[in-house]
């Protein structure tokens, strides 16, 4: 009597914690392989991972992203039919028909004591079952009995396998018999198709390739596999199917029938398709991705220097698209992603692409240039089209773009370099200003080498302690003294020498070194200021970036508990695009800073748009007017009614109002004049190292005017004993959960 082992065929097994997309290679590279068996550490089988089931839920949308990087685990069948070898396959058949008969179309697994031995196919069964058959008849011949037992169970399998399953005579390849399944995909009775060829039921030159493809079955005695059919079905539409076919001997070892089984892969070759336009393809905007725009742009640049032509590559951004994100939503900013693809397409040519490459990045590959003015109207048309305001359910946003511009040759040759040079020159357009577009010049990849080289120098520079702290005070006008300082930041590079703070700082917060750096400021001033005067407050920046880190307020608390400085002396500047990100979470910071004692300050005011309403929502210690208006005060008449409007609000909310920027003494005293209460800038005095202020600390310190103007003495510090705690309950509970770490 014929066993499972019979049937079985070896399949290389995974493991629990293989990942997806290894699975998914190996579904692409073994095409014969329908399901993979998933066994534990000791062999044993845990799950099954079935084929069709498997690529379509990595081509669902996201699909790869998903499941690409998991363990399988999450993605397999975890209660597959097991089947010890040793069961009988005729029992095994009759049982698995009345209670899981899908599971002869995915397969199951065969084991032998528990361990994985191999699965069983379909296929298997169909040989074995015929096999058995075969015994089955001759030897109920023998026994004097009906043959019409054997021929009722085979029947039975045949009818509930979901797969096409057929049989055709050797000799002259007349069917002899077709499953329902087999009726349903190709839309045939098989009352009309027993007894009759493939050429009575399709096109000749069809015909006769079935047929060839028959013969080489029978000749060959071995499995054959056509991957991928497309059979024409009786309605006029199209079956695409997979069939394995085998040779079934008769009793003189001779070709007798040819068995072949058919699976319906129509809706697998759709998933696949999904999945292969999902690596090409932004799903968002359905613009080629960054992999396919390589592709083209190579491909544009290997007929260009057929052609002797030109190719333009155009890569953009987006200006103020975080803005718009971050206030208005995902939502909206995914809206607004949309509508700018839609306006890029308009603004190109056929032939040519356009590409979202990630983010709010877009490039474009302009192809058929004779000169680079074709490259300038077509980034002008960019620009322009994008700079209009977009209507985004029931919001009118206004973003512009920046665009770099490379053409090739003479930028490069290679789609790698031209797209590195395209974006040299984006980077360049948007730091002079945005909403306009830059072409390449080589002046910038030296630039960019030059910022490569800052930014390792960066990296040991924080390493090796290469900052310094500067201070420059702020001076109170009502008392004619200093009231406070606030450290700046300077870096003393051992060749470059002094490196400018603008050259640097927006460095630092591109590559991330902005928080570290932030951190170590707060300490390392907390610690010089606690030895001033009680009277002497200290201002810090706190960078946005720094708010990221929900850690925030416990490191001020660990500073103020490490230095002793008390946190009424303690003043952090913030800017308003500290609230315009992540608005509701930085608030909650700035209220718990502000329940330590600490005072907050509002940077740079009246450069934004929102300030105002910030005003409102948050109670300011203090609001600098920005030194742009200062410049201006004495020849700008609008500048004055700015600063006189801002020094009014802060005189009727109770903030402090600081002036920065200030230059000359006419400045000062239109500002007192006024009523502006705080000044800083170069006519009190220029920031100064630590090791100079502690001299001026000692016991008064004189700001006097450049020599030639009227000299004015002003008081400053006076030594005071300083405390050593911060004071408030709420400091106290910061200060538990605070661990004090000198970073120096």
């Amino acid at each position: 009597m014929l066993t499972l082992r019979d049937t079985v065929a070896y399949v290389a097994p995974a493991r629990a914690d293989d990942l997806g997309k290894t699975l998914y290679e190996r579904f692409r590279e073994e095409p014969d392989t329908l399901i993979v068996p998933v066994l534990d550490q000791d062999n044993r089988p845990i799950g099954l991972v079935e084929r069709n089931t498997f690529i379509l839920r990595m081509a669902a949308e996201y699909g790869r992203a998903l499941y690409a990087n998991r363990p399988i685990s999450g993605l397999m069948d975890a209660e597959p039919l097991i089947v010890e070898a040793a069961v009988e396959l005729e029992a095994f058949t009759s049982d698995i028909l009345s209670y899981r008969a899908s599971d002869l179309l995915r397969g199951f697994i065969v084991t032998d004591g528990g361990r994985y031995l191999g699965v069983g196919t379909v296929l298997a069964l169909l040989q074995a079952a015929s096999e058995m058959n075969r015994r089955g008849v001759l030897a109920l011949a023998q026994a004097n009995a009906s043959a019409e037992q054997a021929r009722t169970f085979m029947t039975a399998v045949v009818e509930a396998i979901p797969s096409m399953v057929f049989v055709k005579r050797a000799d002259d390849h007349s069917y002899v018999l077709l499953n329902r399944a087999g009726e349903k995909m190709l839309g045939h009775a098989r009352e009309d198709m027993i007894g009759r060829t493939d050429a009575e039921f399709y096109p000749r030159q069809l015909a006769e390739i079935y047929l060839a493809r028959d013969r080489e079955v029978i000749q060959s005695g071995e499995v054959r596999v056509i991957e991928e059919d497309h059979v024409p079905r009786k309605d006029g539409s199209m079956a695409i199917i997979r069939t394995k076919k085998i040779a079934i001997p008769g009793p003189d070892g001779q070709a007798e029938y040819l068995l072949g089984v058919s699976e319906d892969i129509a809706e697998r070759k759709r998933a696949e398709a999904q999945i292969a336009r999902l690596a090409h393809y932004d799903p968002l905007t359905e613009l080629p991705n960054r992999l396919l725009f390589q592709k083209g742009l190579s491909e544009a640049l290997a007929r260009a220097s057929r052609r002797e032509d030109l190719v333009a590559v155009h890569c953009l951004d987006l200006d103020r698209f975080k803005t718009v994100n971050d206030t208005l939503g995902h939502p909206i900013g995914d809206a607004l992603l949309k509508a700018a693809a839609e306006r890029l397409r308009r603004c190109v040519r056929e032939g040519d692409t356009v590409a979202r490459l990630g983010g709010d990045e877009f490039a474009v590959v302009q192809t058929g240039l004779s000169d680079p003015s074709d490259a300038t109207r077509l980034a002008t048309r960019i620009v322009e089209a994008l700079a209009k305001p977009f209507d985004l359910q029931g919001h009118q946003v206004v973003v512009g773009a920046s665009v770099g511009v490379a053409i090739s040759p003479n930028d490069g040759s290679d789609s790698a370099e031209l797209l590195k040079k395209a974006d040299m020159a984006l980077y360049r357009a948007k730091a002079d200003g945005r909403g306009a577009f830059h072409f390449f010049e080589r002046a910038m990849d030296d630039q960019l080498q030059a910022r490569r080289s800052l930014e390792v120098d960066l990296r040991v520079a924080l390493i090796q302690g290469q900052f310094e702290l500067y201070y420059q005070p702020l001076f109170d006008l009502a008392s004619n003294r200093v009231t406070g300082c606030e450290a700046l930041l300077r870096w003393r590079h051992p060749t470059r020498g002094m490196v400018s703070p603008a050259d640097f700082i927006p460095l630092t917060e591109e590559i991330g070194l902005i928080a570290p750096l932030g951190e170590w400021v707060l300490r390392e001033a907390c610690r010089e200021a606690s030895g001033w005067p009680n009277h002497v407050r200290l201002a810090v920046n706190l960078s946005p970036a720094q708010f990221r880190d929900r850690r925030l307020v416990a490191t001020v608390v660990s500073a103020l508990a490490e230095s002793g400085l008390p946190a009424e002396r303690l003043e952090l500047e913030i800017t308003e695009s500290v609230l315009l990100q992540d608005n509701a979470a930085n608030m909650s910071i700035l209220h718990n800073l502000k329940a330590l004692g600490v005072r907050i300050s509002m940077d740079d005011f009246g450069t934004g748009y929102s300030s105002l309403s910030y005003l409102r929502s948050f109670p300011f210690d203090k609001i600098k007017i920005d030194q742009t208006f200062v410049r201006d005060i004495l020849e700008d008449p609008d500048a004055l009614a700015i600063i006189k409007a801002v020094l009014d609000l802060g005189a009727s909310l109770g903030i402090t109002t600081t002036a920065e920027g200030v230059e000359t003494e006419a400045q000062l005293e239109e500002l007192r004049r006024q009523g502006c209460s705080e000044i800083q800038g170069y006519f009190i005095s220029r920031p100064k190292p630590a090791s100079e202020l502690a001299e001026a600390l000692g016991v008064g310190f004189a700001a006097t005017r450049p020599q030639g103007q009227g000299a004015v003495q002003v008081t400053a510090f006076k030594a005071a004993p300083r405390s050593s705690t911060i004071s408030g309950v709420v400091a106290q509970e910061h200060m538990k959960r605070a661990v004090p770490s000198r970073k120096r």
